[in-house]
């Protein structure tokens, strides 16, 4: 018998235990398990009583999304369906509660997970490229300019947050800012360049700094910023995110690009 049903305590271990070489760098779900299951919105598909696979969604009723992600499933049970029907369980969840929309995050080297996305109708809505850098001391000066949202004039902007990419409402705007994790760079009074610093609820000892737009000089002042800014708070990790290219730094590290699929519900 198969169905859908929250987690209980004995599924940890053997959730984790099909969830470690699902990448060629292995996987991250022992990081955020316990994290997800807290939030109260973790499904496991289970057959015969034997929990076979797992799905984390978020919901963010303000922004009308659905975050999906964390979509795993035991190797002997794979192409059977599964992860279609956890999708849709969330998918139909949040539908019920009001939501327009769903989105995830595909490696673009995740040729499975990517035809899985376009089989259940999911569509390609950006591409986003990944850069690490340490943390260290730098000499530079963190003054930015102030920026107010009407000054913004992308209408589908994005920050990342625990690696869920949020849409930059006003609401979320004004929190970012009043806290000080906006970064803002103008010429003439005109943006240049725009930032926003958030740190990982997910993953531990991880800043997260999501670059939206900017010239070269405006993003060597926001990385600058940003190693000062995990160097004084202990961070051991800092993860940079953008749909630019290319970044202006010598000591970084590029990571594949991934895909933000959208699906209308």
């Amino acid at each position: 018998m198969t169905q859908i049903r929250k987690p209980i305590t004995s599924d940890k271990q053997q959730i984790l235990d099909f969830c470690t070489d699902t990448f060629s760098w292995g996987d991250y779900i022992h990081e955020v398990y316990d994290s997800w299951t807290k939030e109260g919105e973790l499904v496991i598909l289970e057959e015969d009583n034997v929990p076979i696979a797992m799905c984390h969604g978020v919901t963010y009723t303000d922004e009308s999304m659905l975050w999906i992600e964390g979509i795993r499933v035991r190797e002997d049970y794979r192409r059977k369906g599964f992860a279609e029907l956890l999708v849709s369980h969330l998918e139909r969840s949040a539908h019920d509660l009001g939501i327009i929309h769903a989105n995830m995050l595909i490696e673009s080297e995740n040729v499975p997970s990517l035809n899985l996305a376009e089989k259940i109708g999911y569509q390609r809505k950006s591409q986003w490229n990944y850069f690490a850098v340490e943390s260290k001391k730098t000499s530079f000066s963190s003054l930015f300019d102030s920026l107010h949202y009407d000054e913004l004039a992308h209408s589908e902007l994005r920050f990342v947050e625990s690696w869920r990419w949020i849409p930059l409402t006003k609401s979320n705007f004004e929190k970012l800012n009043a806290s000080e994790q906006i970064l803002c760079i103008k010429d003439n009074k005109t943006i240049q360049s725009l930032g926003i610093i958030t740190d990982s609820r997910s993953f531990d000892n991880t800043m997260i700094l999501t670059i939206l737009f900017g010239k070269s000089y405006g993003i060597q002042k926001f990385i600058q910023h940003v190693q000062r800014l995990a160097l004084e708070k202990n961070y051991s990790k800092i993860r940079i995110l953008t749909q630019q290219d290319e970044i202006p730094i010598v000591s970084i590290q590029k990571k594949f690009p991934f895909y933000l699929v959208e699906k209308k519900l």
